[in-house]
C-alpha cells in the first residue's frame, strides 16, 4: 500500500493525473474508507474543471473518514477554493490550521482565499503568519508580494519579490509574482522578462500567462490607460466596484431628468451619455480588443486560451460590422445611419465579452442570452418604423437598447459579485 501511495503522489507531482487515479482507485478497491486515498483522488479530479463536483465529493469523504487529519481539510479547502466557494474554503483551512498551526502551506492557502476575496490586509497578515513559521516559504512570500502590491505598497512589493527570487530562483510563481509587481509599477518590458522566465519554468502557469498578455498589450497607450483604471478599480472590494458602476448609471439617470427642467443642460446630455457608453464598452472590452491584436503577435498568439480566442472572435466580428456598416452608410450618404450602426455594434461588444467574463458557464449563458434578446430590440424598432412609416419606434427602441446594455453590465457585475459571496 505504501508503494502505491508513493507512486500516486509522484504521478500527481508530475501532473500525470490519469495514471495517478488508476493507482488510487486500486487502493480504494482494497479499502473504500481510506481517507488519504479519497484525498488524492480529490486532487486528481480537481485538475479538471468539469469534475469539480466529483472532487468536492471525494474531499468530503476524506474529511468524513479522517476528520482529525489536517491535510484532508487542506485539500478540501483547495477544492472549494477552485470552485469559488471562498467562505467554505476558509472554514476548511481554518480547521486545518487549528489541527496543525505550524504548517506554512496552510497559511498560504488561507492567504490565497483572502486574496481571491480582495481582502488584501487579511491576506497579507496570513502570509506573514506563514513566514513566521518558515521565512523562506515561496508560497507565502509570493502571496505577500501580491497583497503588498494590491495595497498600493508597490516598492515594498518589488523588494520582497526580489528577495524571494534569490531564495527560489527556479520557482515559476516567484517570477510571476515579481512580474505582476513590475507590471503594476509601469515597468512593462521588465515584467515581460519576468513572465517569460516564469512560463519557461512552468508553461501551465496561468498567472504568468495572464500577466504576459497584459505586459505585451501595455505597449499601447490606450490599453495602459484602461489598465491603470482596472488596476485602481481592482484594488477596491467587489461591493465598491459594483457601487461605482451603478452610481454612474444613477448619475446619468439624474442628468436625463434634470435636462427636462434645465434647458441649458439638454445639449450636453447626449454627450455625457455617449461618454458613459464608451466608458462602459471599454470597461468590458478593452482586454478582448487587445487580445484580438495579440493574435498577430509572434509570442502573444501562443498565450491565448480557446475561451479568449472565442471572445476576441466575437469582439472582432462586432468591430468589423461597426466599421463596415459605417463605411457603407457614409458611402451612400447616410451619415446619421453610420453613427447609429457603428454605435450599435460597439455596444454589442459588451454582451459578447460579459458572457465570457462570468465565473461559471451557467451565468455566462444567462448573460449571453440576455445580450441576444437586447440585441434584437433595435431590429424590432426598425420593423415597427417601417410598418408605421415613422422614425419614432426606432428612436424609442434604440433608447431602450442603450439603457438595456447598461442594465446588462450592472447585472453582469452583480452576478460576478454574487459568485464571490458564496
Amino acid at each position: 500500500m505504501t508503494r502505491r501511495y508513493d507512486r500516486a503522489q509522484m504521478l500527481i507531482n508530475q501532473g500525470r493525473f490519469d495514471m495517478a487515479e488508476r493507482e488510487i482507485r486500486l487502493m480504494l478497491g482494497e479499502d473504500p474508507d481510506d481517507g488519504f486515498a479519497h484525498c488524492l483522488l480529490a486532487i486528481c479530479a480537481s485538475s479538471d474543471e468539469s469534475r469539480y463536483q466529483e472532487a468536492t465529493r471525494e474531499a468530503e469523504l476524506a474529511v468524513a473518514s479522517e476528520p482529525d487529519s489536517p491535510f484532508v481539510h487542506y485539500v478540501h479547502s483547495r477544492v472549494l477554493w477552485k470552485r469559488n466557494h471562498y467562505d467554505e474554503a476558509f472554514a476548511a483551512i481554518s480547521e486545518a490550521i487549528r489541527l496543525d498551526p505550524y504548517d506554512a502551506d496552510f497559511f498560504a492557502q488561507a492567504s490565497q482565499i483572502k486574496l481571491a476575496k480582495r481582502d488584501w490586509a487579511a491576506g497579507l497578515d496570513l502570509a506573514q503568519q506563514g513566514l513566521a513559521i518558515d521565512p523562506e516559504d515561496p508560497g507565502c512570500n509570493n502571496l505577500r508580494t501580491l497583497c503588498l502590491e494590491r495595497l498600493g505598497r508597490t516598492q515594498e512589493a518589488l523588494g520582497v519579490a526580489a528577495d524571494n527570487l534569490k531564495n527560489s530562483p527556479e520557482d515559476s510563481y516567484s517570477h510571476s509574482a515579481h512580474g505582476w509587481a513590475l507590471l503594476n509599477s509601469g515597468k512593462y518590458t521588465e515584467a515581460q522578462n519576468a513572465f517569460r522566465e516564469s512560463l519557461r519554468l512552468d508553461p501551465s502557469n496561468e498567472m504568468a500567462r495572464d500577466g504576459m498578455i497584459d505586459a505585451i498589450s501595455s505597449r499601447s497607450r490606450l490599453f495602459r490607460a484602461m489598465r491603470s483604471f482596472h488596476v485602481s478599480l481592482s484594488r477596491l472590494s467587489h461591493k465598491h466596484q459594483f457601487a461605482i458602476i451603478f452610481g454612474a448609471w444613477i448619475l446619468i439617470q439624474f442628468l436625463s431628468r434634470l435636462g427636462d427642467s434645465a434647458a441649458w443642460l439638454t445639449p450636453f446630455i447626449p454627450v455625457i451619455l455617449m461618454a458613459y457608453m464608451v466608458f462602459a464598452v471599454l470597461t468590458w472590452t478593452s482586454d478582448a480588443i487587445f487580445n484580438t491584436f495579440l493574435r498577430f503577435h509572434h509570442f502573444g498568439r501562443h498565450l491565448l486560451t480557446t475561451k479568449l480566442i472565442w471572445r476576441s472572435n466575437l469582439v472582432a466580428t462586432c468591430l468589423i460590422c461597426a466599421g463596415g456598416g459605417a463605411i457603407y452608410s457614409l458611402a451612400t450618404g447616410q451619415w446619421f445611419a453610420a453613427i447609429v450602426v457603428a454605435f450599435y455594434w460597439m455596444l454589442m461588444c459588451v454582451p459578447a465579452t460579459a458572457a465570457f467574463a462570468m465565473p461559471t458557464p451557467k451565468r455566462g449563458l444567462v448573460i449571453g442570452g440576455l445580450g441576444l434578446v437586447i440585441g434584437l430590440i433595435p431590429a424590432y424598432g426598425v420593423l415597427q418604423s417601417i410598418a408605421q412609416e415613422s422614425t419614432s419606434p426606432l428612436v424609442v427602441a434604440f433608447r431602450t437598447f442603450n439603457w438595456s446594455i447598461i442594465g446588462l453590465q450592472i447585472a453582469a457585475g452583480y452576478l460576478a459579485v454574487a459568485a464571490h459571496r458564496r
